[in-house]
């Protein structure tokens, strides 16, 4: 079993939109004219499903939403 999967632990959430795409940015992000937000959050809750059956007993100490602009989802996501 690998060490991540012993303690507590982390999770960051990408979310890769933005309104403009920074000269100076490095980061896996895309100007779209519309996210399909319900296509995302369900993508997204697979995936959480799936780490949680990977991890029984872990304690989820934090989640940090990046990208991008996380800014830019609807607050009800």
């Amino acid at each position: 079993m690998d060490d991540w999967q012993n303690g507590g632990f982390d999770l960051y959430l990408h979310w890769p939109f933005c309104q403009s795409k920074c000269p100076y940015c490095d980061f896996n992000s895309h100007v779209a004219e519309s996210i399909d937000q319900s296509r995302w959050k369900r993508a997204y809750l697979v995936e959480i499903d799936r780490i949680a059956a990977e991890t029984p007993g872990r304690v989820l100490l934090s989640v940090f939403f990046g990208g991008g602009t996380p800014s830019l989802m609807e607050p009800g996501l």
